[in-house]
């Protein structure tokens, strides 16, 4: 019997958000023949601060096309909202994400966890709340991911052991982002560990599953 396809969202608050928190995931998704789309809230100009914002957008979108594709990503769209401060836009973020959501029809959502250590990753959540209840019939699973701070719990663990690869590939795509912080090793480390001590794998990544009446 065929597999049906399932669509499969992340929010990613930054490109490269997508790529460490779940990309060994994402690649597992699209070789199964899942629907991959990722929307990023921001386009992390702050992440080029020395650049004007249309010229980091550029730069950083580039980047981002280019690990989708080796992520088989089927889709990716940029809603450029302001890089550190989605705290502060969380309606504006929402309106924002709404037609994504509309469009996409996800059944699993990944983004980041809320304990994560940077503020717009801790308003990713808050966000799609908010774009949620303009949506009373979608009622995605929620998978929550780590990038800056692991989680201290979690119920779902992906041995990404064969497509670790292909995550650092992706990873190293965003050449921009690697010059003031060794992400590879970082990543490496931390799904390295993942792998060891909840997988009993080379590598893996691990998530938190939330439902809707938890949000």
């Amino acid at each position: 019997m065929r597999k049906i396809a399932v669509n499969i969202l992340v929010i990613a608050p930054h490109p490269d958000d997508e790529t460490i928190g779940c990309g060994g995931t994402l690649c597992m998704h699209a070789d199964r023949g899942d629907s991959v789309s990722v929307v990023f809230l921001t386009s992390g100009e702050l992440g080029l601060k020395e650049l004007p914002s249309k010229e980091a957008w550029a730069i950083r979108e580039s980047e981002a096309s280019k690990a989708a594709g080796i992520l088989k990503v089927k889709d990716i769209s940029f809603l450029r909202c302001s890089d550190g401060r989605l705290g502060n836009e969380i309606p504006e973020t929402a309106r924002l994400l709404r037609p994504v959501l509309k469009t996409k029809q996800p059944r699993i959502i990944y983004l980041p966890h809320p304990e994560d250590g940077h503020p717009d990753h801790q308003a990713s959540l808050p966000i799609l709340r908010a774009a949620l209840k303009g949506l009373p019939r979608l009622k995605p699973a929620l998978r929550l991911y780590e990038v800056w701070t692991p989680l201290s719990e979690f119920d779902v663990v992906q041995d990404i052991s064969s497509h670790m690869a292909r995550k650092i590939r992706a990873l190293r795509v965003h050449k921009s982002q690697l010059h003031d912080f060794d992400y590879v090793r970082a990543v490496t480390g931390l799904n390295q560990f993942r792998g060891a001590l909840a997988a009993k794998s080379k590598f893996a990544e691990v998530f938190f599953r939330m439902s809707l009446s938890q949000t």
